[in-house]
Order: C-alpha cells, then structure tokens, then sequence
C-alpha cells in the first residue's frame, strides 16, 4: 500500500477526500493528516508518505510553499495540488516546483481516481526500477568483492608476478589502499567451532570489522582463504613498521575472537618489506611466525593446568588457585586482565571446544562425550553447548555434516578454519 498524506485546513474538506474513494482499492491508504502547510511538512517527515495531496490556501504556509520544502527534503514523494482555484499562476508556479498532478475542487470522483491509478502506475514504475538498480548494484559490488579478493590472493601468493603498472591500477580502481610502498603481513588462524556456515568473505568482512574498530581507518586490506586471514598493511615507512606493535594488535584481536564465539586463535607477524614483490615472502614469515596468546608466566601456567584438566568436572578457580599456590583475587583479576574474561567463561568455551571436536567423530554416543570435557549431567551439558553455540549438539551435527556434503567430504573430520 502506498502512503497518503492529506493537507488541507478545512476539516470537511479532508473528510471528504478520505471517504470519497475507496482507497485501498487502488494500493492506497491515508496514513494521516495535516491542517496547514507547517504541520504538513513536520507529518511528512515522520510518516514518509508515498504521496502529499496538499490544499493551496492555508494558514502559516500555503500549499505551494510547503510543497517547496517537501520536494527538497524528500524528493521521491509525489505532490498533488488540490484547489479551487484555476488561475493559470497557481499551476505554472507548481509545475516549476515539479508538481505533475493537480485536482481542482469541487472534486469530481472520476478526475481523482483518473489521477491516483497515473500516481501509482509511476509509483510502480519507480518501485521496479528501483528493484532492477539495486540488482544491478548487489552484482557490481559482487563482482568488484570477487576482483578484490582475486587480485589480493595474487598479490600475496606472487602467482603469476603481477607488473608495476597493473598493480598500481588495480589498487586504484578496486579501492585498495596499498598502491605506494612499504609493505607488511600479519595472519590470523582461527580454529572455529560455531560459525560452521561462514564465507570466506564473512570472514574478511568480520576480520576488517575488527582491525578498523582496533586501528580505526587506515591503510590495510584484509584476505581470507581456507588457510587463514591476512592482513595486509601498506603505504608504511620503516620506520614506522614496529613488530612489537603488530604483534600486539594481533594479540587483541585473539583474545577478541576468543570473546566472541567458541574458538582457538593463532597469529603471526611478516617483515616490513619496501617492494610489493616482497609481499609473499612477508606473508611466509607470518605464517611461520605463528603463535598462540602470550601471557605471564603465571597465566600460562594457569592455561596449562586447564587444558591438562578440562574433564575434571569439580574443576573450578579455587582449585587452580590452590594448586599454583597463587592468591584466588590476584589470579582471576590477572586472568581477565589478560585473557579478557572470566576463568570460567574459558573453561566453559575450552570444554566447548573439545566437545564439539568431538562431536564431529563420534556423535553417537552423547553420555561419553559430555563426560569427556567434566559433564556429568548430560542435560546441563546440552544447556551449556546451545548457550554458546545457539544450537543442540545433534543439531551442530547435522550442520558440520552438510558441510561436510557441500565440500565433497565423506568422513567427519575437525572443523576448520573457516569452514
């Protein structure tokens, strides 16, 4: 249904243009009223009406003033001049203003609904080519993702080597922010368990939220393959490559991955390098250079203690306090300080971790599983895996093994990075 606004001071008068069709018959509703030009603009605003049947004469502002400023603010919307005056004037002033329709009073029924089938024909016509562009649009941004992703895999694998003058336009015409030198490679693994049905180009767009909520705008550009995420830095001088730094934006964006869903991370930093026929190389050393999160030793050993005990179900931060002989406040501030949540949310998500590892290669047998990563109460157990996971085990399941089916897999095997 298309909106009308009606505008008129007179009361019977919009009495009577509400009740002389029946709108709905011609895709139309009324969704409000106004009684002068300045309240007829503050309704338009917030109802965004489809169309504005507006008197002339009114108090304040007349019709082809307010008429003005909705065409301005809102510029689809279709004005309608309703009047009881036909000096030429009138309808010159509002078809330089745009207006298309006018309906003189007294209004004759045939006339109006003459002009709401022509209003809602180019209605229709607007609302189908609005469809066709934004098609349109979704496959050219589609096309430019898939050329984006295409020419940065080249630029990071070197195959085949890529000469200046393309590589410099393709930064430009694929927005790519790397096209002067100076060059850097940091990667991401992410051991996932819970995004069984992300995209490689999920996770760019996950891996690039992160990075510019961490390092704001900048010049970067993100890479995804089923070995891992790449982030590639350029237009940096050397001295201003700091590794200590990278390594610690990648250390934050472990531990955010860790926070926000059931997962194992490793990262690594490449060197600085000035050519972008280096990057590859670059890209090599951060895959090689590879590591978990680093922490102080205490945490570490903490860490240590909770992968070697996960299926202790009486395994709680009192226990692992009195076992490192460490003071139970000092250890769960550092903890959290750290690791960035609770000891018990990580052993919650490292047992959720294991059991869906699990799950993947022996399904069958739910009671051993749960047991297997310190449930004794199987239905807890399912509680604890829907909460983090937003579904039952069986179900997680059935999902690893589409999965499975879409990539031509036979035999249940670990999730992978990005799935």
């Amino acid at each position: 249904m298309y909106k009308i606004l009606l505008v008129d001071d007179e009361y019977f008068a919009r009495e009577a243009l509400r009740h002389t069709i029946t709108w709905e018959e011609y895709g139309c509703t009324i969704c409000g009223e106004a009684n002068n030009g300045k309240d007829g603009i503050e309704q338009a605003l917030a109802l965004q009406p489809d169309i504005v049947l507006a008197d002339i004469n009114m108090p304040f502002m007349d019709g082809l003033e307010m008429t003005e400023q909705i065409r301005k603010l809102l510029p689809e919307t279709i004005c309608v001049i309703v009047t009881g005056y036909s000096e030429f004037e009138y309808a010159r002033r509002g078809m330089e203003l745009g207006v298309k329709y006018f309906v003189v009073k007294p209004v004759d029924d045939e006339e109006l609904i003459r002009s709401v089938q022509q209003m809602v024909d180019e209605l229709d016509i607007r609302k189908e080519q609005k469809k066709e562009y934004n098609s349109l649009r979704f496959w050219a941004e589609k096309n430019a993702d898939n050329n984006r992703r295409n020419f940065l895999r080249m630029v990071l694998e070197d195959e085949p080597e890529i000469p200046a003058e393309r590589f410099l336009y393709e930064c430009e015409h694929l927005n790519l922010p790397i096209e002067k030198g100076g060059y850097g490679v940091c990667c991401l693994k992410v051991d996932v368990r819970n995004l069984v049905g992300f995209t490689t180009a999920d996770w760019d767009s996950k891996i690039m939220d992160m990075v510019h909520q961490e390092m704001g705008e900048g010049c970067y550009a993100v890479y995804c393959s089923y070995d891992g995420g790449f982030i590639l830095f350029g237009n940096v001088s050397r001295q201003d490559w700091n590794t200590m730094q990278m390594r610690a934006l990648m250390q934050k964006l472990q531990i955010r991955f860790m926070k926000e869903m059931v997962c194992t991370v490793v990262a690594g930093v490449g060197e600085y390098c000035e050519d972008y026929g280096k990057i590859p190389a670059s890209r090599a050393q951060a895959e090689q250079n590879m590591t978990e999160i680093t922490t102080s030793p205490l945490i570490t050993k903490m860490l240590e203690y909770i992968h070697e005990h996960y299926t202790d179900s009486e395994l709680t931060l009192n226990k692992i306090a009195q076992e490192l002989y460490a003071n139970y406040s000092y250890l769960s501030a550092q903890f959290a300080k750290e690791i960035g949540m609770t000891v018990s949310q990580y052993i919650l998500r490292f047992r959720m971790t294991r059991a869906a590892d699990a799950l993947c290669s022996d399904a069958g047998n739910m009671v051993k599983i749960a047991w297997s990563v310190g449930y004794l109460d199987v239905k807890y157990f399912y509680r604890c895996f829907k909460k983090e996971f937003g579904i039952t085990p069986y179900q997680y399941v059935e999902l690893v093994q589409k999965k499975e089916r879409e990539n031509g897999k036979t035999k249940h095997g670990k999730p992978k990075y990005l799935n």
